[in-house]
C-alpha cells in the first residue's frame, strides 16, 4: 500500500477577517466516571416500538419487486466542491452523472451542522431535538462511557425496512452510540462494516484501537488494507450483488471527506498541478469519493436493476471552514454554524423510469425528507403511531415544482437558533438576531432585522411554538466553548 500523505484534524482555523486560530481552539474535558449512563434502553419504550413495527407488513410478492433504496451519505463536502455545485478545480464525474440522470437540489438542509446529530435526524426522520440530540456524543472515550447515542427506542429507517422484509447493509461511518445496543445490527442492519466513532484513520492504524474506535466487521474487530474510502466501496457493491435478486436497503455513510485529510497515490496523482499539500490531499479525497459513488451506481446497472432502484446522495453538514480546503461556495461560513454555509448541503435523487432526468428542484428541502421519500418508493405503509417530520418528496419531484413540501424549517444548538420559512431565514445567537432573505441574498450578507421587526417577530414566535415540542439536550456540548465574533457579533460554538 502506498502511504503518502495525512493531514490531521489539528490544524488552525480559518475564518478570514473575524478572529484569530488561537480563539477557536477546542479542548476536551472528561467528566468523571462516577457520572450516570444518559441513554439506556427502556423496556416500556422498546415494547412501544416494537408494537408500531409490527404494524409494518412485508412488501412484494412472487409477482411483485419492491423499489431498493441505496442512501449514501458523504462527511463533511464542501457545497461547491463537486462539479455539479460548481466546482472548476475538482472533476467529479459519477456524481455529476447521478445528477444528470435524476434530480437535483438547491436549497436541501440538514438538521444540524455537525455529524452526529444530523445523522441521528436522517436516521430518525425526526428532529433529533425531539429525544434530546442536540449536540455531537462527544470523543469516542466519552460517548461510551456515558452511553451517548441515539434511543433505543426511536424507530430507524433500516428498522422499517428492515421489518418489510429487505435485506439491509450499512458500510461506513455510524456516529450514533458505541454501547451494544446502539450497534448497527441493533437498529435494523443485517450487515455492517465500518467503525461507530466519528473519524478514522483512511489507512490502516499501527497498534491496537479501542472497539469503538476500529473498523469492524459486524462487531468483530479487524485492520483494514485498503484505503478506506475504497473499501466502503467495495463492500457496498458486494452487498449489491448479493442481494440483486431481492429487494435491499443500502446505507453507505462514508468518512470521506472528514478529517483526517489522508490520501492515497492512486488518487493524488491525478492533482499534480495543485502546490498546496493539503488541497491536494483534499481534492485527491473528493475524487476517490467520486469513484466510490460511480462503483456503487455501476454495479446497480450492471445487475439490471437500475429502473428499481432509488439512489439518494446527500452531505451530512456544510463543508468546515477550519481545514481551509473546503469550499461553500457563495454560501456563508460552514460547519459547525448555522448560516447557510454550515445547515445547506448537496443532495440528488436519481431514479431511471421515476424521475426526470437533469430536473433542478428550487424548493427547500430537508433531510428529514428521506425517511418518508424511501418508505414510498418501496411501497411501505407506515402505521399512523409512527410521527415524521419530514414529507414524501415524489409527488413534488414528479410534479411541476411550484408546491413547497416545506413552509418552515428550524435548527437549535445550544443559544444559537435558526429558522427558514419561504425566502426569509432568522439566526439567533445569543441575544442577537440576524434576518436574511435568500432569494436575494444567499450569502446572508444583509442584516434586515432592523428593518424588517415584524417578519423577525412572527419568525420568533413559530420557532417558540417548535421549541415548546422539543426536550432540553440529553448531554451538554463540549466544555470550553469558543466564541467567535461575526459581523462585531459574539457566535458561541457549540459541538
Amino acid at each position: 500500500m502506498n502511504r503518502v500523505f495525512r493531514m490531521t484534524a489539528s490544524v488552525a482555523w480559518l475564518i478570514v477577517g473575524v478572529v484569530n486560530a488561537q480563539e477557536l481552539s477546542q479542548r476536551q474535558t472528561e467528566p468523571s466516571a462516577a457520572e450516570k449512563l444518559v441513554v439506556v434502553p427502556n423496556d416500556q419504550a422498546m415494547a412501544a416500538k416494537q408494537r408500531l413495527l409490527d404494524k409494518i407488513a412485508k412488501v412484494g410478492g412472487d409477482d411483485q419487486r419492491p423499489a431498493n433504496v441505496v442512501l449514501i451519505l458523504v462527511d463533511d463536502l464542501g457545497y461547491a466542491d463537486t462539479s455539479t455545485y460548481g466546482s472548476k478545480t475538482i472533476p467529479t464525474p459519477h456524481i455529476d452523472a447521478l445528477a444528470a440522470g435524476g434530480v437535483r437540489f438547491t436549497d436541501a438542509y440538514v438538521t444540524a451542522a455537525t455529524c452526529s446529530p444530523s445523522r441521528a435526524g436522517l436516521m430518525s426522520g425526526r428532529y433529533q431535538q425531539r429525544f434530546g440530540f442536540e449536540f455531537n456524543t462527544s470523543g469516542g472515550a466519552i460517548t461510551y462511557r456515558e452511553s451517548r447515542g441515539l434511543d433505543p427506542a426511536v424507530v430507524t429507517l433500516a428498522d422499517v425496512f428492515h421489518q418489510a422484509g429487505y435485506a439491509t447493509g450499512m458500510f461506513g461511518k455510524w456516529h450514533l452510540g458505541s454501547r451494544e445496543y446502539f450497534h448497527p445490527q441493533q437498529r435494523g442492519f443485517d450487515e455492517f462494516f465500518g467503525f461507530l466513532a466519528g473519524a478514522h484513520s483512511f489507512f490502516p492504524v499501527d497498534g491496537q484501537e479501542r472497539f469503538f474506535s476500529t473498523v469492524m466487521r459486524g462487531k468483530t474487530p479487524l485492520k483494514e488494507p485498503e484505503y478506506l474510502t475504497d473499501a466502503f466501496a467495495r463492500e457496498a457493491v458486494k452487498f449489491i450483488d448479493a442481494h440483486k435478486e431481492k429487494p435491499f436497503f443500502l446505507y453507505v455513510p462514508f468518512n470521506a471527506v472528514h478529517t483526517p485529510i489522508e490520501a492515497s497515490d492512486k488518487y493524488l496523482k491525478r492533482f499534480p498541478e495543485v502546490t498546496n499539500r493539503r488541497q491536494r490531499a483534499y481534492n485527491a479525497m473528493t475524487s476517490a469519493l467520486d469513484d466510490a459513488v460511480g462503483s456503487i451506481v455501476k454495479a446497480v446497472k450492471a445487475n439490471g436493476i437500475d429502473r428499481n432502484t432509488l439512489i439518494i446522495f446527500l452531505n451530512d453538514n456544510g463543508g468546515p471552514i477550519y481545514t481551509r480546503v473546503q469550499s461553500n461556495g457563495r454560501l456563508r461560513l460552514g460547519k459547525l454554524f448555522l448560516f447557510e454555509g454550515g445547515v445547506r448541503v448537496p443532495m440528488i435523487v436519481n431514479w431511471p423510469g421515476m424521475l426526470e432526468p437533469g430536473k433542478i428542484y428550487r424548493q427547500p428541502v430537508s433531510s428529514l425528507d428521506v425517511f418518508p421519500t424511501a418508505c414510498a418508493a418501496a411501497g411501505i405503509q407506515l402505521p399512523r403511531g409512527l410521527k415524521l417530520d419530514g414529507a414524501d418528496l415524489l409527488p413534488y419531484l414528479k410534479g411541476d415544482g411550484s408546491n413547497k413540501p416545506h413552509d418552515t424549517l428550524f435548527w437549535s444548538n445550544g443559544p444559537n437558533k435558526a429558522v427558514r420559512s419561504r425566502n426569509w431565514k432568522l439566526i439567533i445567537a445569543g441575544g442577537h438576531r440576524f434576518l436574511f432573505n435568500l432569494d436575494n441574498d444567499i450569502g446572508e450578507t444583509k442584516n434586515l432585522a432592523e428593518q424588517e421587526p415584524e417578519v423577525v417577530k412572527g419568525l420568533e414566535q413559530a420557532l417558540g411554538k417548535w421549541q415548546r415540542q422539543m426536550k432540553p439536550p440529553a448531554w451538554p456540548s463540549k466544555p470550553n466553548r469558543r466564541k467567535v465574533i461575526i459581523d462585531g457579533v459574539p457566535y458561541e460554538l457549540n459541538i
